[in-house]
């Protein structure tokens, strides 16, 4: 079975990415300073942050940094928080 070599460096990446965030509790940084600690491009690490936070893994804060999505619960204020029962009464197709 021949694999995509781009699709397994992306995969591998995202696995790094979370398992960081996964060891250290609180870490929030902006797309730059993961950039440099995971020595990627702009481009494709702005990109697998993006792709961790449409999956709810991470959660981009007001103030540019990602976060994971877990630890958010005290930093989302009130009001941009949507309960569930809200959420499925608005959602429409």
């Amino acid at each position: 079975m021949n694999e995509n070599p781009a699709v397994t460096v992306r995969e591998d990446a995202l696995r790094r990415i979370r398992s960081e965030f996964l060891e250290m509790p609180g870490l929030c940084l902006t797309c730059a300073q993961a950039q440099r600690l995971w020595g990627l491009d702009a481009g494709t690490c702005c990109s697998l942050l993006a792709s961790l936070a449409e999956d709810r893994f991470l959660f981009l804060r007001p103030n540019g940094t990602y976060a994971r999505f877990s630890d958010c619960d005290a930093v989302i204020p009130r009001e941009m928080r949507i309960s569930s029962h809200r959420a499925a009464k608005n959602f429409h197709l």
